[in-house]
């Protein structure tokens, strides 16, 4: 039971929280005691990225059945119960946060902030066309706001804004992956990929007379 919990917390993942390093390296402090704060803070994001996949995997059990890649989680398969899922997620969640109102006051509301953009996402969010990439790009960005808050640094214009771009460029790049490897399962499996479908240019008829006969 424990080690389903581990998988289904795709620890594999949590290079995504990276992003909370971004304001140690830009503001210069990476070998400062500040790098600690900071590796405080990552660790953080990885129990939160955690629960976060557990109750999203928790959320999406039935879709997941249907990918051929996603139906082996240990909660689509069956391997572990859901309430389980769920406890762990909630027991992550609230140490969590309890680390990080140790830390800080700001990242405390940015930690907040990104849980509960990110259960709405698994909730409803990520069924909304457009919106659905928008809060993954969020998820990455305050991320990159924890790292610059935890170590009490100013965040940076041009950190944001790459930040945001890069974000973009990931969720779009995972979404359309997704899509090519469901192929006709994917619009069923989340709506979003639908844009996708729309992007594929087709096959206009052609007006061209047909050859005469020759006689």
């Amino acid at each position: 039971m424990l080690a389903a919990i581990v998988v289904s917390m795709r620890p594999r993942q949590w290079v995504k929280n990276l992003f909370v390093f971004a304001g140690l390296v830009f503001a210069q402090r990476l070998f400062t005691e500040s790098a600690w704060r900071a590796l405080a803070g990552f660790a953080i994001f990885c129990a939160l990225s955690g629960a976060i996949y557990l109750i999203n995997d928790v959320a999406d059990r039935e879709r997941d059945r249907l990918d051929p890649r996603k139906r082996a989680r240990p909660i689509a398969a069956g391997r572990l119960p859901a309430g389980v899922a769920v406890a762990a997620a909630i027991v992550l969640v609230v140490v969590g946060l309890v680390f990080a109102a140790i830390l800080s006051r700001l990242f405390l509301v940015t930690a907040l902030a990104y849980v509960v953009l990110l259960i709405a996402y698994s909730a409803w969010l990520k069924h909304i066309v457009i919106v659905d990439v928008i809060v993954v790009a969020g998820g990455f960005v305050l991320r990159a706001v924890a790292g610059a808050v935890v170590i009490d640094v100013e965040m940076s214009g041009w950190l944001l804004i790459c930040t945001i771009l890069l974000a973009l460029f990931l969720a779009l790049g995972k979404r359309r992956y997704e899509y090519v490897a469901l192929e006709q399962d994917a619009v069923r499996h989340r709506p979003m990929r639908s844009m996708f479908d729309a992007a594929r240019p087709t096959r206009r008829a052609s007006h061209r007379r047909p050859p005469a006969p020759c006689p």
